[in-house]
């Protein structure tokens, strides 16, 4: 997230330098492309967010381990952040028309590689969910970590068996800690995901398209959706809803 900030900032400096020197390139470009990739940083932070929900609720609702789901979507996080900065390069070193064109159109291919990546990952969210909250587990549940089931003398054999059941599902351990970072990591995921709609509609106009020059669009279109999606994840923020020592003593 401070990656995505940083570049960002860097982006948004550049656009009013721009504003300031219709004739120079560098600050153009320097805009475009860091306000292209830094929300890459963001949604790499997303899925490394869910990799530690899963794990926190229970890895048996998920179809991938925690592990593999990080290391599939930051891979494909990487590949589109990759591909848009060869995008970039392309455009800014290009001494025609045809060659920014031809940036632009690599930089569109890196967010459509994301937009993929986050609307898989919509699916896969949305499908442990529901098996959350419905105790559907795909694989066998083993005894839960660091869970302690209140007992006394006076519980008969059926309230301790309901009282385990309860402690081991999953429902049971959506705190409401996590159950807010879940909806900070919803608002974010619809954000960025306008933001990256816009700007692969925006790219495929051409840098001469009329939504490319409308400034207003871009403002509320990438300037508030990328300023929504970082407030929203300080105001959730993971040190405070799941610091994985405080949320399992919470769960316990």
């Amino acid at each position: 997230m401070v990656l995505g900030g940083i570049g960002e900032i860097i982006g948004w400096a550049g656009r009013t330098w721009s504003s300031q020197n219709y004739s120079k390139d560098s600050p153009f470009f320097m805009n475009i492309v860091c306000t292209i990739i830094a929300p890459s940083f963001m949604t790499a932070a997303m899925f490394i967010i869910v990799g530690r929900i899963i794990n926190l609720v229970g890895t048996e609702y998920s179809r991938l381990r925690p592990r593999t789901y990080s290391i599939l979507f930051i891979s494909a996080d990487f590949v589109a952040l990759v591909v848009q900065a060869i995008g970039g390069a392309t455009a800014s070193s290009a001494d025609d028309p045809k060659g920014a064109e031809k940036g632009a159109n690599i930089m569109v291919a890196g967010i459509l590689v994301q937009m993929v990546a986050i609307t898989i990952y919509c699916i896969i969210q949305g499908d442990y969910l529901w098996r959350v909250l419905t105790d559907r587990p795909i694989r066998p549940r083993s005894s839960p970590s660091g869970i302690v089931t209140p007992r006394s003398d006076i519980e008969d054999a059926s309230n301790n068996f309901t009282l385990e059941k309860e402690a081991a599902s999953g429902r049971a351990r959506l705190t409401p800690n996590i159950r807010n970072m879940l909806i900070g990591l919803g608002i974010t995921t619809v954000f960025i995901y306008i933001r990256s709609i816009y700007r692969t509609i925006e790219l495929l106009g051409g840098w001469n398209g009329a939504i490319f020059v409308n400034e207003k669009l871009f403002n509320a279109l990438d300037g508030m959706p990328i300023f929504v999606a970082m407030f929203v994840l300080n105001v959730f923020h993971p040190g405070r809803f799941i610091a994985i020592g405080k949320e399992r003593n919470a769960i316990a």
